[in-house]
């Protein structure tokens, strides 16, 4: 079985208690990410000016998160960023692939960089028990082998992403995934992502990048830099990440709106997915003045509120 075929197979996992269940790894098609590839003799020095995490500290087959601003401090989109030998791979979310490289492309100016949306480069992930063979063991460090690269992830689960040209044969003793299994144990890893709709609606510490490692206070200036920056070091932020818990199989939308029980605006969905046949995993950008209130989605109350990061107030 390759990529094209996993796309196509309907999934034997479809939620995360399932993979308790079985001791083979679970292979899981991830349409909904594209990679960006960004290669040229200054590709580094280019991407080091415009991301929020120091790229310099990155060496061959290693992967980062990184943020990319707009001029206020607020995410134009995020990316695994994944160096190789001779370039670098920007994964980030499908829905913003086309119009995110467009915006790379106007800060190239004569910077010998190429951006380019790959058309041949497929995602895919796989999900594990056990530590898969061969593979790294060192979160955001991977192996490439055969035009495949696998970069291992931090989570709850052995979690292994996989950039490939869409021709890698998958384990023969794997099962297949439905891409929502991916998106619940990156929502528990506490690893955000932004979409089409979230697009300039969250600050880099409103998602906790500061924390998961997402941000350099070190490295030179970048879009936004002043505004992320200053919060840092003279401030702290209204708001943070969270995760819940909501009773209902309506999946809302990103940047959904959270409300608290007198209905004013408490913060925003970042991302959810099933978590069983009846509940949803929410990742929230809440206001850290909300967390004690009740607070709902549609209507519906979340329950389970579990902040990422040690009470700031």
């Amino acid at each position: 079985m390759n990529v094209q075929t996993l796309l196509q197979s309907p999934p034997t996992v479809n939620y995360l208690n399932e993979i308790n269940d079985t001791t083979s790894p679970v292979a899981i098609a991830l349409p909904s990410f594209s990679v960006i590839e960004v290669a040229g003799e200054e590709a580094e020095s280019f991407l080091q000016n415009l991301l929020t995490n120091d790229i310099r500290t990155l060496t061959a087959n290693t992967a980062q998160l990184s943020g990319f601003c707009n001029p206020k401090g607020r995410l134009l989109s995020l990316f695994y960023v994944i160096k190789r030998e001779q370039d670098f791979l920007l994964v980030l979310a499908a829905d913003l692939a086309e119009s995110i490289a467009q915006r790379l492309n106007m800060f190239k100016l004569r910077s010998k960089v190429d951006i380019t949306v790959s058309p041949e480069l497929k995602v895919m992930g796989y999900l594990s028990q056990a530590p898969l063979t061969n593979q790294a063991t060192d979160f955001w460090s991977g192996v490439s082998l055969n035009r495949e690269l696998t970069i291992y992830l931090p989570g709850h689960l052995h979690r292994y992403l996989v950039i490939s040209a869409g021709e890698t044969t998958i384990k023969e003793e794997s099962q297949v995934g439905a891409e929502n299994l991916w998106a619940s144990a990156d929502i528990e890893a506490g690893l955000p992502m932004v979409y089409l709709q979230s697009k300039e609606q969250f600050t880099p510490q409103q998602l906790n990048l500061d924390i998961v490692g997402g941000v350099s206070f070190k490295k030179g200036c970048y879009p936004g830099q002043e505004v992320v920056a200053r919060l840092h070091y003279l401030g702290k932020p209204s708001r943070r990440l969270f995760l819940a818990q909501l009773k209902t199989v309506d999946i809302p939308e990103q940047n959904f709106e959270v409300a608290d029980e007198s209905g004013e605006v408490a913060g925003h969905v970042v991302r959810a997915a099933m978590l069983d046949s009846g509940t949803l995993i929410c990742q929230l950008s809440l206001k850290l003045a909300a967390k004690d209130k009740k607070l709902f989605i549609n209507n519906n109350e979340l329950s389970g509120l579990t902040a990422l990061v040690e009470d700031e107030e």
